[in-house]
């Protein structure tokens, strides 16, 4: 619950929002990145 509390804190913060906005992003590609659609390699 702690954890919860220092986030919404730190997103009060500008450089708080960018940092957030980097590792949301950085989740999203990971996320499509993981489940992408293997490409033939033959």
């Amino acid at each position: 619950m702690g954890a919860i509390l220092d986030i919404t804190e730190m997103l009060k913060e500008p450089a708080g929002m960018i940092t957030a906005i980097v590792v949301i992003t950085a989740g999203y590609f990971f996320v499509k990145w993981v489940f992408a659609e293997p490409e033939d390699e033959e």
